[in-house]
């Protein structure tokens, strides 16, 4: 069967797309000497290590997709720890360890849920879209993972931001935020395809917006 234009090109781009992005900008956010950045950044390493076995299992099309979903899974997930770190900066100590012990104790519950109590049957379409096949349990253990880790960081850090970068790194970053929830929960192809568009986009529009701010440093905001 001759092999779709998506499946060939389209969805292996995506994800190579989906590792240089993440990875221009856990160097742009590391680089930083605000340590709320420095978070951040290390977070977004964590989620170009993951995608980075998901983009080879695109482009390899093993019989298994299992070994490189979890080897993909593990600093996918392990990445929230510091983008919580650089969410809770600027409270107590003591509620500080308790939200992130929260996001810790969420990490655990979502590697166990979608490896053992339900374990996730990832496919490729027949137009080449990989689907993560997860159980409608572990999708809620993803959303609350991103909803208390992620997206938090995410309103952390834009104050901080030089004030030329700030509107479009919230528009991509909340993009990044709501595509990867879809990502994670579809199951129909055309809302998935729309997905990959969407978050192409949004990740386009952070590192494009990093590399333009570079030189500038972070935005004084009040601790």
């Amino acid at each position: 069967m001759e092999t779709s234009l998506t499946a060939s090109f389209l969805v292996p781009l995506h994800f190579i797309h989906l590792v240089v992005g993440p990875a221009i900008l856990a160097w742009w956010f590391m680089s930083r000497r605000d340590g709320v950045l420095k978070n951040f950044g290390m977070g977004m390493l964590g989620y170009a290590l993951g995608t980075a076995a998901w983009a080879l299992l695109v482009l390899t099309k093993p019989d298994d997709l299992r070994p490189l979903i979890i080897i993909g899974v593990i600093p996918f997930l392990l990445a929230h720890i510091p983008f919580a770190k650089a969410a809770y900066h600027n409270i107590s100590q003591e509620k500080r360890n308790l939200l992130i012990g929260l996001v810790v104790l969420s990490i655990v519950g979502t590697f166990v849920a979608r490896t053992f109590f339900f374990p996730s049957e990832a496919f490729f379409s027949e137009e080449g879209l990989l689907f993560f096949g997860l159980d409608p349990v572990a999708i809620g253990f993803y959303i609350m993972l991103f909803s208390i880790s992620f997206l938090p960081a995410v309103l952390a850090v834009v104050p901080r931001l030089p004030q030329s970068a700030r509107a479009a790194m919230n528009v991509g970053l909340i993009a990044i935020y709501v595509t990867s929830v879809v990502m994670v929960s579809a199951q129909d192809g055309v809302l998935l395809l729309m997905n990959g568009w969407v978050a192409g986009l949004g990740l386009l529009l952070t590192w494009v917006t990093a590399l333009r701010n570079k030189g500038e440093p972070a935005a004084p905001v009040a601790t």
